[in-house]
């Protein structure tokens, strides 16, 4: 018993941590030195955002600390619908891989094409926690329904 509530305390204490940290993570992009630019990989990024270092910064720190957030929430939410969460993380995710490889074009334009099979499975894997969840609530045996659906073709053949 004292190792569970000694791990929850210690999870909760990490994730109060994150969350004290997040605005200034926001606002980090004012003390990023502009020599860290002049490194061959950073020199890449910060020319794909037109070469003024102080704009790169800004626009990579605007997108970190909300991922940081949805993720955060994401991992922490106890409701039937946390799946759906994941979609602005997912968001956020890949404006980030966007900033980070600058060979793959502009940032915030084609994000919503990978975006679209997250939406897809997060919003079937909340539909169906929300049928069991209702099923549960409601006392309704869905196993009947669920045969119908599987099993089409039996009502034509039998």
């Amino acid at each position: 018993m004292l190792k569970d509530n000694s791990s929850t305390l210690i999870y909760g204490t990490v994730i109060a941590v994150i969350l004290a940290i997040v605005p200034y993570l926001f606002y980090s992009y004012e003390a990023i030195p502009e020599s860290l630019w002049d490194l061959k990989y950073f020199g890449n990024i910060n020319e794909s955002f037109g070469g003024d270092p102080y704009i790169t910064s800004w626009l990579i720190m605007i997108k970190f600390p909300p991922a940081i957030l949805f993720f955060v929430w994401f991992l922490t939410c106890k409701h039937w619908w946390y799946h759906v969460i994941i979609i602005p993380f997912s968001m956020y995710f890949f404006q980030l891989v966007t900033a980070f490889i600058p060979s793959l074009g502009l940032i915030d334009h084609n994000e919503i094409y990978f975006i679209i099979p997250v939406v897809i499975a997060s919003l079937s894997a909340s539909y169906i926690a929300r049928i069991k969840v209702f099923d549960r609530i409601h006392g309704i045996d869905i196993s009947e329904i669920e045969e119908d659906i599987k099993k089409p073709s039996d009502r034509f053949f039998s």
